[in-house]
């Protein structure tokens, strides 16, 4: 069974960032777009589903209860927001979601404090669950007070949010894959942590500029 969850998390992966690059240049709201989509998210929630069951019974990994809680609700938003709209149709499992994924980063704030005076050698590391834990609070916060306030700025605030949501879940399992092989990009090198964030950081201006061009167009 570990062996199987392993494989299977690895070959969803390879799916993931494949169909993620196809997507880019896939014709917004076609066939092939919905297609490629829908399999694009079965993966990536079997990759969220095989990593929580290889935590559980296998090995504690909290790089990997990261990725998988910051993928899940991204695809997860991706996907509900085409399905909501119109303001005020969330469901109860919206809420549920998005709590749990703010208790979440709530969490990766106090595991951080854990490292940092028990492993004070892990600097690095506390420093980037902190930014980890901070970003994920902050994205499910912010679902939470629009499913509060009901507010828009824009006409098309769905289109923005799948296209931020979408964006947001390929850059993580872009980082999944930089940082489970560190040697491969960066060998040897010690500042192999960049790896962490650097995919955000090239990523989210990508996906920002995309984003203004569809819900302007």
């Amino acid at each position: 069974m570990e062996k199987f969850l392993i494989y299977s998390h690895i070959l969803c992966g390879g799916m993931v960032l494949l169909l993620g690059l196809v997507q880019m240049f896939n014709r917004k709201g076609g066939k092939s777009h919905f297609v490629v989509g829908k399999i694009y998210v079965a993966a990536m929630w079997w990759i969220c589903a095989s990593a929580l069951l290889i935590i559980l019974f296998y090995r504690f990994s909290a790089f990997l209860m990261v990725i998988a809680a910051l993928t899940f609700y991204s695809s997860f938003t991706g996907v509900r927001v085409l399905k909501r709209k119109i303001i005020g149709k969330e469901k109860w499992y919206d809420w549920a979601v998005t709590i749990i994924t703010a208790c979440f980063g709530i969490g990766l704030f106090i595991y951080a404090i854990f490292v940092y005076f028990n492993y004070p050698g892990n600097k690095v590391l506390v420093f980037l669950y902190l930014i980890f834990g901070f970003f994920t609070f902050f994205n499910a916060f912010q679902d939470l007070r629009f499913f509060v306030s009901q507010t828009v700025s824009i006409e098309l605030w769905w289109l923005k949010q799948h296209i931020s949501a979408m964006g947001g879940s390929y850059i993580a399992a872009v980082t999944a894959f930089a940082v489970q092989n560190p040697n491969l990009l960066m060998p040897g090198s010690a500042y192999q942590w960049l790896l962490w964030i650097l995919p955000a950081v090239i990523g989210n201006p990508i996906i920002a500029k995309a984003s203004k061009k569809w819900t302007r167009g």
